[in-house]
């Protein structure tokens, strides 16, 4: 094979590895890093990487996803602990892979990132569903893949923090392709089969976050499907929701068990300093307080530990000091203060407020970051690396030209042989039709 000959066949290769990286997003984060090494090495390969880069250098999404690093970066500089502010770096590692999935993403292609997605979230769920049953029913089984964080988790690869929001967005886009995609009984069947399994494994997953930006999305789902009747969507949202929360309330003790623990926790937080929602409000508390002594510029992203703990001494002792606030908008308002603020801003709402196009994927580019928006009050998820992948990923494949024209015609190369051989088709269907309807006028 020669270099001209791989050249050619190294997009369709790398659209393949993208997709493999979203079959990563529920399990684990080292074999993305290696995928996208390798992709990385093979869109160098290819070369023309004047035109990458100018594509690149045309896209918003870019820059306001680098300029976010870029905020955090920068603020090393007014940090005493740089160390630990260059681990938390580590922790954004996918914001600089976002222009290589941007430019390595084919619109045509969505369709299989999604279903890589849903076939990693599918086996992923019946896994979970495996230890559940061993958990709860059959103790004598063989032992599953699980993860080892606590004893309640049913997740096989990792933690409820991580795979709750991916089964969310998965429920999310099960629900999409059952009401707008779906042209046949077999695939309505698959797609409401996972929308269900899904549901019942958030109920059995015990992640609260994930829960409610799963709710959030059902809700969104309804005034989508109904977005003509909006009294109708609101009906429907509510009783969405409804049969959610009660069926999961009345049908699962675990579920009942996390949430009367947090409506006491959230009640009686100042004497219960060990749970997890009393630890998040107390979190909130003192980082606002960290941030109102450094609202300009913040305490820089290595100095948020020994601040922390300063006021935390200060105000809350009996509870643990933290190395992030569990929500990310505190966490970069402590870190960079008022320029962090407003990268975060348009990180979230650019891709929320941008225009797009009706070409069945606009529902979905709403969907991505009103489901990020929710779950970052409630923890720091552009640090967690699987849900930040999976932010990442699908922005870049959403919003790859958005616009309708493929990278190539955007370029101003020639299409490929196939859609040059399908343009000049739909050439000849008209030059005909025109020739038709002339010979019929002249006969008439």
């Amino acid at each position: 094979m020669s270099l001209a000959q791989l050249r050619e066949r190294i997009p369709l290769v790398n659209s393949w590895l993208l997709a493999a990286v979203f079959f990563c997003i529920p399990v684990q984060v080292a074999p993305a890093y290696v995928l996208s090494a390798a992709m990385l090495l093979l869109w160098l390969i290819e070369g023309d990487l004047r035109r990458k880069l100018r594509e690149l250098a045309g896209e918003p999404l870019v820059w306001i996803v680098l300029g976010c690093y870029g905020v955090l970066l920068l603020s090393l500089l007014w940090s005493d602990d740089r160390g630990w502010g260059w681990q938390i770096m580590q922790r954004h590692r996918f914001f600089l892979l976002f222009p290589l999935y941007y430019s390595v993403a084919r619109r045509e292609h969505f369709g299989r990132y999604v279903g890589a997605f849903l076939a990693s979230i599918a086996l992923c769920e019946a896994l979970a569903f495996y230890n559940w049953a061993k958990l709860h029913y059959w103790p004598g089984l063989p032992e599953g893949i699980r993860v080892e964080k606590s004893s309640d988790d049913t997740a096989p690869f990792v933690d409820r923090i991580f795979y709750t929001p991916a089964l969310a967005l998965a429920g999310y886009l099960a629900g999409h392709r059952l009401l707008f995609d779906a042209q046949t009984p077999g695939r309505r069947l698959v797609y409401g089969g996972l929308l269900a399994t899904t549901t019942l494994n958030l109920l059995i997953a015990g992640g609260r976050t994930g829960m409610v930006g799963f709710l959030v999305l059902l809700a969104l789902l309804a005034f989508q499907r109904f977005a003509r009747r909006p009294v109708v969507a609101g009906l429907v949202a509510a009783a969405l929701v409804a049969v959610v929360l009660v069926g999961g309330y009345h049908g699962s003790s675990y579920f009942r068990s996390r949430v009367d623990d947090a409506v006491d926790t959230y009640v009686h937080y100042r004497e219960r300093p060990d749970s997890s929602v009393s630890l998040r409000l107390v979190y909130a508390l003192n980082a606002l307080r960290v941030y109102a002594a450094h609202p300009l510029l913040g305490v820089g992203v290595g100095d948020y530990p020994k601040e922390y703990e300063r006021v935390n001494a200060a105000h809350t002792p009996q509870w643990e000091p933290a190395w992030n606030p569990h929500n990310h908008y505190l966490f970069v308002l402590t870190a960079a203060g008022l320029p962090g603020g407003i990268a975060l801003a348009l990180v979230l709402a650019y891709p929320l407020r941008r225009r797009a196009p009706a070409d069945g994927r606009e529902r979905i580019r709403r969907a991505v970051p009103v489901l990020m928006i929710t779950i970052c009050l409630f923890e720091s998820y552009l640090l967690r690396s699987n849900v930040s992948m999976m932010y990442m990923l699908f922005t870049a494949a959403l919003w790859r030209d958005a616009s309708g024209a493929g990278p190539a015609q955007a370029a101003g190369r020639p299409p490929p042989a196939a859609d040059r051989v399908t343009q000049r088709g739909a050439r000849e269907a008209r030059r005909r039709g025109l020739v038709t309807r002339a010979a019929m006028s002249s006969s008439r």
